[in-house]
């Protein structure tokens, strides 16, 4: 599975880049596409503030503000590869910035079949270095749906049932058969096993409710604290000050 995200406020070029994008992925590869379009950033906003996974991010840019955006978007998808359609009455000097860290880029107005190469390319290049494991900041997951990425700061816990292992980010789950002892082998040491069936990502920690028996993440997730974790989870948190006894 690979999700991309287009942005473009005219909304003729969105629905030339949207087909484009429908076509030339179902030619180069055979994983399924999540594609999301917005001619509104009020509307793309909120729908990143869900916390999906985002591994390409096409953008149009008109004005200052879309540059406003593509930093914003930037900070929270880190490892996501940037195609910009840039009108040509803006200066480079403007997007071409490490706040953006663009990978392609296309002048508008494009001539020709120009902006069918260049998205064929960017395409291209995403699915070749997505092959590649020198990454060790993502989890990467192959089943049905085909071979998702899955940065590693996105996930909010990982739990074990029915001999599969569940990896929630914060509006999605995905599964693969695992064991957790196997799993833990390749995670950073920001994961805190707080139960037998249980890890969760320290960096979404809010707080620790030992009377409950209860680990809390952002945006209201729980996750439950078993007798034995609990000198390891208390430990931990004691380290950084955010452990409450509630």
């Amino acid at each position: 599975m690979v999700t991309m995200l287009i942005f473009y406020r005219r909304q003729k070029e969105l629905d030339i880049f949207k087909k484009l994008g429908k076509e030339l992925f179902a030619r180069l590869s055979e994983d399924q596409l999540e594609l999301r379009c917005f001619s509104a950033s009020s509307g793309m906003m909120e729908y990143l503030r869900q916390g999906p996974l985002v591994d390409l991010f096409c953008a149009g840019i008109t004005g200052p503000e879309e540059i406003t955006l593509l930093r914003r978007v930037r900070r929270m998808y880190e490892k996501a590869d940037f195609l910009l359609i840039a009108d040509d009455t803006i200066s480079p000097m403007e997007y071409l910035v490490p706040g953006v860290r663009a990978s392609s880029l296309l002048l508008y107005p494009y001539r020709g079949e120009q902006h069918r190469q260049v998205f064929l390319e960017f395409m291209q290049n995403y699915l070749e270095s997505r092959e590649k494991p020198q990454d060790q900041q993502c989890m990467v997951l192959e089943n049905r749906e085909g071979r998702t990425v899955i940065p590693f700061r996105q996930i909010y816990y990982i739990e074990v049932r029915e001999r599969k292992v569940f990896i929630r980010i914060r509006n999605k789950e995905y599964s693969r058969y695992d064991s957790l002892e196997h799993m833990l082998e390749g995670l950073p040491d920001y994961f805190i096993r707080c139960h037998r069936s249980f890890v969760f990502n320290r960096q979404h920690l809010e707080r620790v409710r030992l009377s409950e028996n209860a680990v809390y993440l952002e945006h209201g997730i729980m996750v439950p604290l078993s007798r034995s974790y609990k000198p390891a989870v208390k430990a931990c948190m004691y380290d950084k000050k955010e452990c409450g006894n509630g």
